[in-house]
């Protein structure tokens, strides 16, 4: 079940768990099993999890947990994005002989202190905790602006968020967690963009957060002045994102990612409501608003 043999070692694909890297803590769960034989006998050993601990190796032996193994030294290194961790010397526990002893019946019983060989588990992250290092920058399209200082819209950077000329830089911001392939996960921004047509309307979009799965980009919305307006509408997807380019390097543990973005229907609807009143459906669905990208470094 996905455990394969060469020689003397062992190989079962990490399927899941959680580890921390930057302490070399945690659990590591194995996909696929291990048995003990002897003749028509067996002993499988289930569930596998390998931690950081002098008991590095459990699994399932029958219907309970178990501890298989002591290890003299258990080490962890960083390796790119995720850990290495690494016992060495692994002894059998008295457990485990006496249930392999008792079941197998082996002509030469394993004895105490047995030892095993030696353990290591690379383990790479599904999702890479962002620090609050790096920025994301989106550079405007000059159609979308020209349509904005058309109907006296002003876009206004709110701190820590800031606009040079046609680019807003929005610092990254913790609790963000995102794939190294960029397929998934969500970047975190902070500060605010503010679109302001004096003596009509007032749209904010806060804390942008890009979420990489639904290809969306999300911000607290509040529309003003109520109650004309609707006022704090919430979390929704204020711009649809189409990914035009990914990189990842573990060994900075820097990943970085470009693409387009457009209105979404949401979001032209309101920019409508707010600033074309009378006018017709100015703003529309899919219209470019610009290209972002990213360089965020990991844990």
């Amino acid at each position: 079940q996905g455990a394969k043999r060469r020689g003397p070692t062992y190989t079962l694909p990490v399927a899941g768990g959680q580890i921390d890297p930057t302490e070399g803590k945690g659990e590591a769960k194995a996909q696929g099993m291990l048995f003990f034989t002897a003749k028509s006998k067996s002993v499988p050993l289930r569930d596998l999890k390998v931690k950081a601990t002098r008991q590095p190796l459990i699994a399932k032996v029958g219907g309970s947990q178990l501890k298989l193994a002591t290890s003299k030294q258990t080490s962890s290194r960083r390796a790119g994005f995720g850990t290495k961790l690494t016992s060495t010397k692994l002894k059998l526990t008295q457990k485990l002989i006496t249930r392999l002893n008792k079941k197998l019946r082996p002509k030469l019983p394993f004895k105490p202190n047995q030892p095993l060989g030696t353990l290591t588990a690379n383990a790479q992250p599904a999702l890479v905790t962002i620090t609050e290092e790096g920025s994301a920058t989106l550079d405007l399209d000059p159609a979308f602006l020209q349509k904005l200082d058309q109907h006296f819209v002003s876009l206004n950077p709110i701190a820590p968020a800031q606009r040079f000329g046609a680019q807003a830089s929005f610092p990254l911001a913790p609790g963000g967690a995102i794939s190294p392939d960029g397929s998934k996960g969500t970047l975190r921004t902070a500060g605010a963009l503010e679109f302001l047509q004096l003596g009509a309307g007032q749209v904010f979009w806060s804390e942008l957060w890009l979420d990489l799965g639904a290809n969306s980009d999300t911000a607290e919305v509040d529309v003003e002045p109520t109650p004309a307006f609707p006022g704090k509408v919430g979390r929704v997807g204020v711009l649809d994102y189409v990914p035009t380019g990914v990189s990842a390097d573990p060994k900075a543990r820097r990943i970085s990612a470009a693409g387009s973005l457009s209105l979404s229907a949401q979001a032209a609807a309101t920019f409508n409501e707010a600033f074309a009143q009378g006018q017709g459906a100015v703003f529309a669905a899919g219209e470019a608003v610009g290209t972002l990208g990213f360089g965020a470094v990991g844990e």
